[in-house]
């Protein structure tokens, strides 16, 4: 197959700071129940603002495959409404916030999409104490509606001194509730890693002087960052410390947080950890990916990677990739990652024939070019004729005969595919 094919994939940015169902958090059992509508995150971060106040960044991020997409023309369109409601300890409503909005993609692959998202965020400002925020989505097409719920307890941080939960921000363009294009995230599976991550510490305090001290701790080494020694008379303190990118590259980094005031010492661990630098999310077994990606292998990478296993496998696979990568001093390999976007699809949707999808036809044509921009179907009911779909592919002056092989639905090609010249 020539690399032409696999150039005409289209490239996506896809910033990855999360959990495998959402950047914020994972699917709950509860989630389950209420269908792809309930798929969708409700998350907070929490810092001080003054000695007794507490500012409250919540975000509700909504992944497009939660959502049912309607064709209009050429696109696909989505439409919800989502609110956050924060209740008091008391049972008494503080404030309600509601979003109404629509997304629109132009390819179909896009609507079923758990990286692609819509996010939304609030800020409030209340005291110490203990609160609920409530969520609800609701699919204007569908009507179905998916809820959230998280508790908030700052009743801890009533005694001095204490310390906050850490956040973690990237870099990402926009206003997201603190400074402009800080982007905050759990830290679970980050791979944009590329200038560092900031490290918010926060807590309260008195008004003699404290020390914070931050650990890196990487397997059985531990480094040490500056030690912030100071004193403030607002009760309360925020500092922002810098991750350098050497921190970041092992799978796993633990951050040791300790605030020590007037003999007092409070002290956090946070564990974050990263996709192994340039390999995509969607690959969990090398051994099965790399055979995934024999419709883009060349005749000389075949044989060179006949009989290798393991770790000699692996090093092949990254090797391959690597010579793909469109933006190498990046550590996602963007054009990796929408390959396994699209074997992911293909495997979920294209189950056909006792085969796993990506070795269809359909999933084959799929996988290389993406969706049609058109299908044609034929005798559909007619059991004496066999069946057939056209897929046209506009963009690149191509079209794709299928024919049901058995009327079972065992969809082949007419006739083989042999790459740039069919």
């Amino acid at each position: 197959m020539e690399e032409g094919s696999l150039k005409r994939i289209s490239i996506i940015i896809i910033v990855i700071f999360f959990s495998s169902d959402s950047i914020f958090s994972q699917r709950s059992k509860k989630d389950l129940s209420s269908g792809n509508i309930g798929q969708y995150s409700l998350v907070s971060f929490s810092r001080p603002i003054k000695k007794d106040s507490i500012k409250v960044t919540t975000f509700v991020e909504i992944p497009f495959s939660s959502l049912q997409f309607i064709k209009r023309n050429s696109d696909f369109i989505a439409s919800y409404s989502a609110s956050v409601i924060l209740i008091d300890s008391d049972e008494k409503q503080l404030l309600k916030k509601v979003w109404s909005d629509s997304i629109v993609v132009g390819e179909y692959i896009y609507t079923q999409s758990k990286l692609r998202t819509k996010k939304h965020f609030i800020n409030f400002n209340i005291s110490k104490g203990k609160y609920r925020i409530m969520s609800e989505l609701y699919d204007n097409d569908t009507r179905k509606k998916g809820s959230k719920r998280k508790d908030l307890n700052f009743i801890k941080q009533k005694k001095i001194p204490s310390l906050m939960e850490p956040i973690i921000f990237t870099n990402l363009k926009g206003d997201w509730g603190f400074n402009s294009n800080q982007f905050p995230i759990l830290g679970t599976k980050i791979t944009n890693i590329d200038n560092g991550l900031n490290l918010m510490v926060s807590g309260f305090v008195d008004y003699t002087p404290y020390l914070i001290e931050t650990k890196i701790q990487l397997g059985d080494e531990k480094f040490e960052l500056p030690i912030i020694e100071e004193d403030t008379e607002n009760g309360f303190f925020v500092h922002l410390i810098k991750l350098e990118k050497k921190y970041l590259e092992s799978l796993n980094t633990k951050i040791i947080i300790e605030l020590k005031q007037s003999r007092i010492t409070k002290k956090i661990e946070k564990n974050i950890s990263m996709f192994k630098p340039g390999i995509s999310g969607y690959v969990k077994n090398i051994e099965n990916s790399f055979r995934q990606m024999k419709y883009i292998l060349t005749n000389s990478e075949r044989k060179n990677a006949k009989g290798k296993k393991g770790k000699d496998l692996e090093d092949i696979f990254l090797e391959y990739w690597e010579k793909r990568d469109p933006t190498p001093q990046t550590t996602l390999n963007e054009l990796m990652e929408e390959y396994y976007i699209r074997v992911n699809y293909v495997n979920e949707y294209f189950n056909m024939s006792w085969k796993d999808g990506w070795e269809t036809d359909f999933g084959m044509i799929y996988i290389l070019f993406g969706p049609p921009d058109e299908i044609q179907r034929s005798n559909v009911n007619n059991a004496s004729t066999s069946t057939y779909q056209v897929w046209y592919y506009n963009r690149i002056n191509k079209q794709f005969v299928f024919k049901d092989q058995n009327g079972f639905g065992d969809f082949r090609l007419d006739r083989p595919f042999i790459g740039s010249n069919y």
